[in-house]
């Protein structure tokens, strides 16, 4: 009776922490930062204000999202792209459409990959 008991409490234990361990994995997953955008810049349609956001990006749905004040202002889906360096720093890329800034890429700083959100024709810029 008592090394049923140990047994049972033991896989009890097991249970626990690989449940923990898959919830932490999976918060892995998704990168925050938080970045300024200097001006009104579109994302896939919507438009963001210049201001301060949450940048989300969830690595396994491939979804990039904007949010302020607890609300999402803006996503669009997006792909990583091997980088040849370390990034040493956060950056938002736009490209300029005429009056239109579009987003076109992010990077969290010391990562080894951009996220992309796509590139048509226009002038690229760096925030």
């Amino acid at each position: 009776m008592k090394g049923s008991l140990k047994s049972t409490l033991a896989a009890l234990l097991i249970c626990a922490f690989a449940t923990v361990a898959a919830v932490a994995a999976g918060k892995d997953k998704i990168k925050k930062e938080t970045v300024t955008f200097t001006e009104d810049t579109m994302v896939s349609g919507s438009l963001l204000k210049a201001g301060e956001y949450e940048v989300r990006f969830n690595e396994t749905t491939g979804e990039l999202a904007f949010v302020k004040d607890g609300k999402v202002k803006a996503k669009t889906t997006a792909r990583l792209q091997a980088r040849g360096d370390k990034a040493r720093s956060t950056a938002i890329r736009t490209m300029s459409k005429g009056n239109v800034v579009e987003l076109i890429g992010f990077t969290f700083g010391g990562a080894t990959q951009d996220v992309v959100v796509g590139t048509t024709g226009g002038t690229v810029t760096g925030n």
